[in-house]
């Protein structure tokens, strides 16, 4: 019986154990970190995605409120103007009643609001009052008056705030994934590690302790990586 056979371990396999050990357990941590960012990026996406499709619906319907109300205040200061212009009283104010129940039945809440028209007339009419008009002077304000940068920001508000929910959710998701690629990196690395400690057990000769070595400061490089990282 040799003197090795009579030593309970030999020291340079119990450190190459130790190493494989330590690598094993850092590798299947940095993927189950990995996963998890991974799963939170699809989630994000996920929801990135139906947000974008609601904020555009949304877009679309407030583009067809903006078109209406630009159309009708179009139409409503020309026969405001017209009735101003018409030397006929009767053909004016028929013009100008046709300006006034445009702008009472046909705009937004937003658009009358900026035109400076009365709120409580356009309740009135919609409780029932068929025969609110609006007079000579209101009329002449919403002629002076044009649909500005305030009423655009309002009629398209909420799907800028949707659009903008979205982009948050999709910048979260694609946060996520990179730190889910930084952990498959990680394991990339300690995958490194596992393979000069494993190739080291080939040798019989000291340069078994040189592969063990190169080993160990990828495993320590790994492990330090992983550290800095955040977690999920």
């Amino acid at each position: 019986m040799s003197a090795d056979d009579n030593k309970p371990f030999d020291p340079f396999e119990l450190a190459a154990a130790i190493l494989l050990g330590i690598g094993a357990i850092g590798t299947a941590v940095a993927g189950h970190q990995s996963g998890l960012w991974g799963g939170q990026s699809v989630e994000a996406y996920g929801e990135a995605a139906a947000l974008t499709t609601k904020a555009s619906s949304t877009y679309n319907d407030e583009l067809t409120t903006y078109m209406q109300d630009t159309q009708v205040d179009i139409r409503a200061k020309e026969l405001i103007w017209e009735s101003v212009e018409n030397k006929d009283e009767d053909a004016g104010a028929r013009q100008g009643g046709m300006a006034s129940w445009m702008l009472l039945t046909q705009t937004s809440d937003a658009a009358y609001k900026y035109l400076g028209l009365p709120v409580d007339k356009r309740k009135a009419y919609w409780e029932g009052d068929s025969d609110v008009v609006l007079s000579n002077e209101e009329l002449d304000k919403a002629l002076e008056t044009d649909l500005d940068d305030d009423y655009v920001q309002e009629v398209f508000g909420s799907s800028d705030d949707e659009f903008e929910a979205a982009d948050k959710r999709f910048n979260e998701g694609r946060d996520a994934n990179n730190k889910g690629d930084q952990f498959s990196l990680a394991g990339v690395i300690l995958t490194v590690a596992l393979f000069f400690a494993g190739i080291s057990l080939i040798f019989k000769t000291s340069m078994r302790w040189v592969f063990l070595g190169m080993g160990a400061l990828v495993l320590a490089g790994g492990l330090g990586f992983m550290a800095t990282l955040s977690w999920a």
